[in-house]
């Protein structure tokens, strides 16, 4: 447990900190610059020695610029959550998070209705349904009869199924129901979290790498969790919309676990969690969790959400523990067969 000071002053406020300050470990440091005034940096330390301390704020864009500060201009020290808080989660509305969760599993898009920023029709050659449905939330732009056949008529030319993605017991929803569409695929769940709450006390582990490519070694690694037909189309949405952290976890070399983690504005979405069976039940995906959330909360991310199907009590249960929450619930609907 942390014993600073809040006020650890002085050229020894961080040979004061107990337990004794290291890498990866988050501070605030207030520091004397050389025409006498003083600033502050926030962030992780990537360097350490007797003369000079190097702090990493949060790089959004990746481009790490770590602030070097002498250790006898310090006037004010304080070890801080290794990851930084933010607003209460439930403040974002639902709305808001499947635009941004949108961005995060996508290949080639577009507005059902051209100008208007309203329903987003989502193609992927059919790999998963998040690639491949029009994204129904907020206004359609148009009535509700001519939004549904319109649908119907860009799917179909596609070659692709006419599905839409709601959010359950929103307007779009019940309006599409009384226009006969019907409930496909299962239902799902989407759980949000404070990274800071799911990271936790718990500091980064070697165990985990998290590659910003797309290895060959991942790659075969997610085929064993989900075999897939269209590799180039699969490729590109793992890869899409960067930043993207690709986490593993290898015993004896072999990859036995693994994640994807993406991230929008501040919210770092987590997919395509996968353990080999041999090495279920050992904490690897918690660990991958965590990882992501290190890793993101690096690049500027605060929020992280997780999409998994309501009959999966297992998954919630163990994503709850972590400090997840439901947030709302989205379904697939298809038109009625003629």
């Amino acid at each position: 447990m942390d014993q600073t000071p809040p006020r650890a002053i002085g050229a020894d406020a961080l040979s004061a900190m107990v337990p004794p300050l290291g890498i990866d470990d988050r501070v605030t440091i207030r520091y004397r610059l050389t025409d006498g005034s003083a600033t502050d940096v926030v962030g992780w330390v990537v360097g350490l020695d007797d003369d000079q301390v190097r702090v990493q704020p949060p790089a959004p864009d990746g481009r790490p610029q770590p602030a070097l500060v002498d250790r006898d201009r310090i006037i004010l020290a304080k070890r801080v959550p290794p990851v930084p808080g933010g607003r209460p989660v439930s403040r974002t509305t639902a709305e808001e998070l499947e635009r941004i969760a949108m961005q995060g599993w996508i290949d080639e898009s577009a507005p059902l209705l051209p100008g208007h920023h309203g329903w987003t029709l989502r193609f992927g050659n059919g790999f998963t349904g998040r690639a491949n449905s029009c994204l129904a939330v907020g206004d359609p732009g148009l009535p509700y009869p001519e939004a549904s056949k319109l649908i119907i008529e860009q799917y179909q030319a596609a070659g692709l199924p006419p599905w839409v993605q709601v959010i359950t017991d929103s307007v779009p929803d019940r309006r599409l129901v009384d226009l006969g569409w019907q409930p496909t695929y299962v239902p799902t769940t989407v759980m949000t979290g404070t990274l800071g709450a799911v990271v936790g006390d718990h500091r980064r582990t070697d165990r985990v790498q998290v590659a910003e490519q797309l290895t060959e070694d991942w790659w075969q690694g997610y085929l064993q969790y989900r075999p897939i037909p269209d590799h180039e189309t699969a490729r590109r949405i793992l890869i899409n919309n960067p930043p993207v952290g690709l986490a593993s976890v290898h015993h004896d070399g072999r990859l036995v676990a693994l994640g994807r983690g993406q991230i929008t504005a501040d919210w770092l979405g987590i997919a395509g969690l996968w353990t080999d069976p041999a090495f279920r039940r050992q904490g690897l995906a918690t660990m991958i969790i965590r990882e992501l959330a290190h890793w993101a909360a690096r690049r500027g991310a605060r929020y992280g959400y997780l999409q998994v199907a309501q009959e999966n009590a297992g998954a919630i249960a163990a994503y709850s523990r972590l400090g997840f929450v439901r947030h709302h619930d989205y379904r697939y609907l298809a038109p009625a067969p003629v």
